[in-house]
């Protein structure tokens, strides 16, 4: 018998069960797999050899309208050294005779399929491994974007343009700052840039791949508010100054692949912003909801999610070993298959020619960027006449 099994790893996004239904797709469709399990909570389903059968004639269609991960996901780190755990590992694929093993997830993910992928190989286990992408942050090497990167800039463009309108509901005005995830990177803050397409988008954007000065900021922000009465401004969690540290972070709290939880950068910069210009504030943090908004999916996420849990099934059919990654061609989606190492534990981060020289904004050539990714069902709606009300600027 030669048998599959798929686990979900790291964040959950709105679309990462749509490249669990592809990889179910391909194997309802043909014979050439004889069992698909699913692991339960990540890789410690194989650890602890609890996993789940995929039914061959069961419709799960479903799967790609639920957020979450639908087997349950884990954060766990496999040791730079072949211990126990891997063989338990490899004890759990003997005994169901799986040859081909599907990860969805990350970068650090992506680093676990490198090191199982790795021991599999010295123990001379003939086992195909396949990364299926998958993160909000758009961070993964070697890709043009990221599934659940889509859905996760339809959230953050409506909100921004539902917090737009309901800031301009007062003559008197506020500083409202709101935070996107994004770790190492500022693909989700930038992408708030679109909101602006729409006429309700933020006056000031920030970055973590531009050192953040807080002086720099509260001129800017008092310019704004000088010639509109309110400021709305989009920061990432990630801010670092000129040093390299973060704006705010708690050291304290660190996960399972030492990464620093960062949060509350928002309601660290309101209150600068109250003490240094004695402005109103309104702090605003996205957090979870940018992930889990299956409400908002973007068509296009859900495509190409679907795609890439196919094309993973079809890569590790042919023997081919590695991370399945989406390509932009000519304005075409295309897929190709890169070694782990490629992937594994790698930053993509914004490029500084797409941020604008002021450092508060997107340049030309970054606002093209994320035009791919404009969803013109955003779009609200509002009467001519009653435009001009609350138009944003100082009455």
């Amino acid at each position: 018998m030669k048998n599959a099994v798929y686990f979900q790893s790291g964040g959950p996004t709105s679309v990462i069960n749509t490249s669990f239904l592809g990889v179910i797709k391909k194997y309802q469709e043909n014979d050439e797999v004889d069992v698909l399990y699913g692991s339960k909570y990540g890789i410690q389903g194989l650890i602890d050899d609890d996993l789940i059968l995929i039914d061959k004639n069961k419709d799960y269609s479903s799967l790609s309208k639920i957020p979450g991960a639908i087997l349950g996901s884990a954060r766990v780190k496999l040791s730079n050294e072949f211990d126990k755990t891997y063989y338990q590992i490899l004890d759990t694929l003997k005994k169901h005779s799986i040859e081909y093993i599907f990860i969805n997830g990350g970068n650090d993910s992506m680093d676990t399929g490198n090191k199982l992928l790795s021991f599999l190989k010295k123990e001379n286990y003939k086992c195909q491994v396949v990364g299926i992408c998958k993160t909000i942050d758009n961070d993964l090497e070697e890709m043009d974007f990221s599934p659940g990167f889509p859905s996760a800039v339809n959230y953050i463009v409506k909100s921004i343009m539902e917090i737009s309108l309901d800031t301009r509901s007062y003559k008197k005005g506020r500083v409202t700052i709101v935070e996107t995830m994004g770790r190492d990177a500022g693909w989700l803050c930038a992408s708030s840039f679109l909101a602006n397409d729409f006429g309700y988008g933020p006056d000031l954007i920030y970055l973590p791949e531009v050192n953040f000065n807080v002086n720099n900021f509260l001129e800017d922000v008092k310019k704004v508010y000088q010639e509109q009465g309110r400021v709305l401004v989009c920061v990432s969690e990630a801010l670092k100054d000129n040093r390299g540290n973060y704006i705010f972070n708690d050291n304290s709290k660190l996960d399972s692949f030492g990464h620093t939880q960062l949060g509350s950068i928002s309601k660290t910069l309101c209150d600068i912003v109250k003490e240094k210009l004695n402005y109103p504030t309104r702090a605003i943090e996205f957090n979870l909801m940018q992930r889990c908004s299956s409400h908002i999916q973007s068509k296009l996420d859900t495509k190409v999610a679907l795609e890439c849990g196919e094309n993973a099934y079809n890569f590790a059919l042919d023997k081919k070993s590695g991370v399945i990654c989406v390509r932009i061609d000519n304005g075409k989606i295309n897929y190709r298959i890169e070694n782990f190492e490629k992937i594994a534990n790698r930053i993509r981060r914004v490029p500084l020619e797409f941020i604008s020289e002021e450092g508060n904004g997107l340049s030309k050539k970054g606002k093209e960027y994320f035009e791919f990714f404009k969803d013109d069902s955003l779009k609200i709606d509002i009467p001519e006449d009653l435009k001009g009300v609350t138009n944003g600027k100082n009455s």
